[in-house]
């Protein structure tokens, strides 16, 4: 299983996740993630990107640390 197989609930789900998405993009944990539970992260993260919400280097960068812990 790699990042962007990932399901947005099994990430936040994962403690070692959630304190590198808040280390990268702390304001990402400020949106209701239930309503994305469903989805993977690869969609959400690309969403997040091309609404600018999340700078595209912070975003390789949260996939890269998460994918060694996977």
């Amino acid at each position: 299983m790699d990042f962007r197989s990932l399901t947005v609930k099994d990430c936040f789900a994962n403690p070692k996740c959630v304190d590198i998405i808040k280390k990268y993009a702390p304001n990402l944990t400020k949106y209701p993630i239930k309503l994305f539970n469903k989805k993977s992260c690869g969609e959400i993260f690309d969403l997040v990107v091309s609404k600018k919400i999340v700078p595209e280097d912070a975003a390789r960068s949260i996939e890269a640390e998460i994918n060694k812990i996977l």
